[in-house]
């Protein structure tokens, strides 16, 4: 073997360790993406769990109508008050960090669809009182509604065609 071809074969070597470093790094980075997904997922799921968003979703269901006012609110104890303040605040940070593609549309549907089907109504009624209350006090600037990400998602949970069933019938023949 002469020089030139040593240096060709050194150059094709060259290439085909670059390109699988680059098949390694894709492949690593689609492998950080599902972790991340994974993570944001379980995220939800212990953030859904959680006592205080549970009891923010069982007032809004057992305690409060369809028409709630401001006045019915201020009838909450301190404790049912920060429940469902945690529940409108947990959704509206779930809707900003999907829009902001932190949390997938896929993954966020899967767990809020049902969740707006149940309480979607009384949730956006929810926000509206709120929203009332910050702005009569003064915490809300012109145009700005804290709370809007939580309507947003809710939105785009409307548009979403529904459910075809439940989880239980839909895959039934799933196997581990």
């Amino acid at each position: 073997m002469d020089l030139e071809e040593a240096a060709n074969l050194g150059e094709l070597l060259g290439g085909l360790a670059i390109l699988v470093t680059l098949l390694f790094g894709i492949r690593q980075i689609v492998e950080l993406n599902k972790a991340k997904e994974r993570e944001a997922s379980r995220e939800i799921a212990n953030l859904l769990a959680s006592p205080l968003y549970q009891s923010g979703m069982s007032i809004l269901i057992n305690r409060l109508s369809d028409d709630f006012t401001l006045e019915d609110l201020d009838k909450l104890d301190r404790k049912e008050k920060d429940a469902t303040n945690f529940l409108a605040i947990s959704t509206n940070s779930i809707g900003m960090m999907t829009f902001e593609r932190q949390l997938s549309f896929k993954s966020v549907t899967r767990f809020m669809q049902p969740i707006n089907g149940m309480i979607g109504a009384r949730f956006r009624t929810l926000v509206q009182v709120l929203q009332a209350n910050a702005k009569n006090q003064g915490l809300v600037l012109e145009n700005n509604e804290a709370l809007g990400w939580a309507i947003w998602l809710f939105d785009r949970m409307d548009e979403q065609p529904p459910t075809e069933g439940p989880a239980y019938v839909l895959y039934r023949d799933w196997k581990p």
